[in-house]
């Protein structure tokens, strides 16, 4: 675990300012570890959770403003990934009881060496990541209460071809089976381009849903989504550019959740911003396509993102796809590999005019009108993508595909 990608970016809330200089130099002795902020109250505390990206919060009791439990609840309200370590000194029991209860991984009692703090920091980390990791263990849909596999495909670079990826891939799985039923998710609010990218138009929009958030039945789902060629059905992206600042990213994702039950696919495409949205869907996520292109930019866009979001996207559920490959940057995927530390689980090869004139046709790759010769790249993918997502004897049945053609 401490080989993934980036040291662990440690916050600190801390009074006491030589205590505060103490830990500076105790981070800055271990590589493997780096701080990204110190606050001395829990207001600040809160602002700089999203800013930094922070993979531990250092909470001294001192600087709180109540009691420790709601504190420590409320951090990991705005940073579920975030893990949460309590220091203190004359400490009751009791206090440290309502911090493990909370939801903290680890108390510090002062004084402390730095060892201990750096320790404490780095076991506290490991340990909440494999939890996260075991309770992330692919699930099989045959043996949960939760039907429905979310599939998150996400950059944080525009224009590597998101959606023309979460498009095919959707109707790769449709196509799979035809039972299989699958929900298109445009979930770029602002200028998503699913509907362009399927000839889709649609009086409806992902809008209908926010305020039946707690009551989508099929009806509903029939009436909101439109329906595609390939079976595929779309969800899409609100029309009224100015109703979008109003829209409540939670409610939008609780949305999605609520599909679960009515597809046994749901590919969402996902805004480049990493904003609460995005978050919230890479989180609830049983599958997301990390999609980078042979290029400096989107490489390093890439990796800044797996290293502040540690294992959000770095676990079992991240599968890693090279778009437009063979890239003319002459990047290889070895080298792609090695500077992001990750396997690329699967290739989509750069076709250039056959690729574009499907998309300014409103046509899918599969479509037999389209010039583009990816298809069997795309089948590849969704197969492994599909692996464990399947009903339990489908899953039995089938070996993990390898998607790189």
């Amino acid at each position: 675990m401490m080989d993934s990608i980036g040291p662990i970016r440690v916050l600190v809330l801390e009074t006491e300012p030589n205590i505060i200089a103490n830990a500076r130099a105790a981070l800055e002795g271990d590589s493997r570890l780096v701080l990204v902020g110190t606050v001395s109250d829990q207001a600040s505390l809160m602002d700089k959770l999203g800013s930094t990206y922070a993979h531990v919060a250092v909470i001294d009791l001192a600087g709180l403003r109540g009691d420790v439990g709601p504190a420590v609840r409320e951090v990991l309200a705005h940073a579920p990934e975030c893990c949460v370590i309590v220091t203190g000194s004359n400490v009751a029991p009791g206090i440290v009881s309502r911090a493990v209860t909370a939801g903290a991984r680890g108390f510090l009692l002062k004084p402390y060496q730095p060892e201990d703090f750096v320790s404490t920091i780095r076991d506290a980390y490991v340990n909440f990541q494999e939890l996260r990791r075991l309770q992330r263990i692919e699930r099989v849909p045959g043996t949960t209460s939760r039907p429905g596999a979310v599939i998150a495909v996400y950059s944080p670079k525009g224009g590597v071809g998101c959606t023309t990826i979460a498009t095919n891939l959707a109707v790769a799985l449709a196509r799979r089976s035809g039972k299989s039923t699958v929900a298109l998710v445009d979930l770029d609010l602002q200028f998503g381009d699913i509907g362009i990218a399927l000839d889709l138009k649609s009086a409806n929009s992902l809008a209908d849903l926010l305020n039946h958030v707690d009551s989508i039945d099929q009806q509903l789902v029939d009436e909101v989504f439109v329906k595609h060629a390939s079976g595929v059905r779309a969800l899409l992206a609100p029309e009224n550019l100015a109703s979008v600042p109003s829209i409540d990213p939670d409610r939008v994702a609780r949305v999605v959740d609520q599909l679960r039950p009515h597809f046994q696919y749901i590919v969402c495409d996902l805004w480049s911003s990493l904003e609460d949205l995005t978050l919230a869907t890479l989180r609830m996520a049983d599958r997301v396509i990390l999609v980078t292109t042979p290029e400096l930019p989107a490489l390093r866009n890439l990796r800044r993102v797996m290293s502040a979001t540690g294992l959000l996207l770095q676990d079992d559920r991240t599968i890693l796809v090279a778009n437009r490959v063979p890239g003319k940057a002459g990047i290889s995927l070895n080298e792609i590999e090695k500077g992001l530390g990750r396997s690329i689980a699967a290739t989509i090869p750069s076709e250039g005019v056959g690729i574009t004139d499907a998309i300014n046709r409103g046509m899918s790759i599969f479509d037999e009108r389209a010039r583009a010769k990816a298809g069997g790249s795309y089948r590849k993918l969704a197969d492994l993508v599909a692996v464990g997502l399947e009903p339990a004897a489908v899953s039995r049945a089938r070996r993990p595909v390898p998607a790189t053609s």
